[in-house]
């Protein structure tokens, strides 16, 4: 499905009665970084920094992804045009990690390689998915507009359900970094609510973490495991299990160490012998959200009081021009964000400048703390000379 044109979301505006289509992206602006919003959506001043290859990594897997969906691609075909971009990614000088070229490489070689063996097995779901179509919520007296990645029905238990999916290329979500970071897979399930009637028990929203696979195995006294694995590990993580398997049905152990040597070598499990191949069975990996009518009122209660707080911001700020509204400090937590991720850089983030500036300050204060020590103890007077 194509993207709605700026005349067209104008109209939509006029029929709903709004100035204003919000959109997730803007509202995780705001709670990822404040000023950041103030840079793109109020003063609207261009990034100046596009060497990070995250976003544009994820955008090219979404699109890879989509043709696929559309028959326009095989697996190995996605393939090959993943490593073609990849290729231009490394002319343009995209990187992983802007401040440390060692570790730039060993998340390119990790990631890639995880991204690639996606490309070359992810398993269809449906042969009738709708592609990222159009969608409208209301949240309170607003309207929020999007694009839901992956839309399917399935059927689970002989009844029907809508499948929301949003591809992943980042490390999987668990535990409360799940909740947090699922805004907007809930967002799209009331989307779908709203405009179907659709009861909540029967809408599935979950992520498909492409650098991972789920392995089901089965244990010697017969429970079943799941497993996450990133896809590069496969053949080193499933080597305890493999090995028990391998001694269970008589395998010497000469044959038990080429097998694991093998695993290894080919990060799979297909040329073990059969009768252990079938105690895993992997897959693409999918981590559903949990969805009812508690924790939409929840999340709809919750953006509505951050939409009120951006309101009352942006309306002052058109009073008094203080940049300072939308100030928050940038910390050592923080600071991975701008450093790999913002297309930002210090000469406009004025927060990760000062940021930046302090680190510098305390640096050469701790240096200075270490000479002064060694003058002291060793009473070297030249440096006096140096200082």
């Amino acid at each position: 499905m194509g993207r709605k044109s700026y005349e067209e979301l104008e109209q939509i505006k006029e029929e709903l009665g709004v100035d204003r289509l919000w959109s997730w992206s803007r509202i995780n602006t705001y709670m990822t970084d404040p000023y950041t919003y103030l840079l793109k959506y109020i003063l609207h001043i261009p990034e100046d920094r596009n060497d990070s290859i995250y976003s544009v990594s994820g955008s090219c897997a979404h699109e890879l992804i989509e043709k696929f969906y559309r028959n326009e691609l095989t697996n190995k075909q996605m393939l090959e045009e993943y490593e073609d971009k990849l290729f231009e990614f490394n002319i343009m000088g995209l990187l992983y990690d802007r401040l440390d070229k060692d570790k730039n490489e060993k998340i390119a070689k990790k990631y890639e390689d995880c991204m690639k063996h996606f490309f070359l097995n992810h398993k269809r779901v449906t042969d009738k998915p709708i592609i990222e179509p159009f969608i409208l919520i209301k949240v309170g007296n607003q309207y929020f507009q999007g694009y839901i990645d992956f839309l399917n029905v399935e059927k689970r238990y002989a009844k029907k359900k809508i499948i929301i999916t949003d591809w992943k290329t980042s490390s999987i979500y668990k535990g409360q970094k799940l909740i947090d970071n699922s805004g907007q897979l809930l967002l799209y399930g009331e989307g779908i609510h709203q405009k179907n009637n659709i009861p909540y028990e029967d809408i599935i929203i979950r992520f498909n973490f492409m650098k991972y696979v789920d392995v089901t195995y089965t244990q010697k006294n017969g429970n079943i495991k799941v497993r996450q694995i990133e896809r590069n590990a496969i053949g080193e993580k499933l080597q305890s299990n493999t090995k028990t398997w391998l001694k269970h049905f008589g395998y010497s152990e000469e044959e038990i160490e080429n097998y694991l040597q093998q695993m290894i070598n080919t990060n799979s499990i297909k040329y073990l012998p059969q009768e252990v191949q079938d105690t895993f069975k992997i897959d693409d990996c999918y981590v559903e959200v949990e969805i009812n009518e508690e924790i939409i009122n929840q999340h709809k209660n919750n953006i509505i009081n951050i939409i009120k707080e951006i309101i009352e911001k942006e309306n002052e700020f058109k009073k008094t021009k203080d940049k300072n509204l939308f100030w928050r400090d940038v910390t050592k937590e923080s600071s991975y964000y701008h450093a790999n991720l913002s297309g930002y850089s210090a000469n406009l983030h004025l927060p990760y400048k000062r940021y930046l500036e302090e680190l510098e300050n305390n640096s050469q204060d701790d240096l200075l703390g270490i000479l002064d020590n060694k003058k002291d103890s060793l009473d070297l007077d030249w440096l006096d000379e140096i200082l």
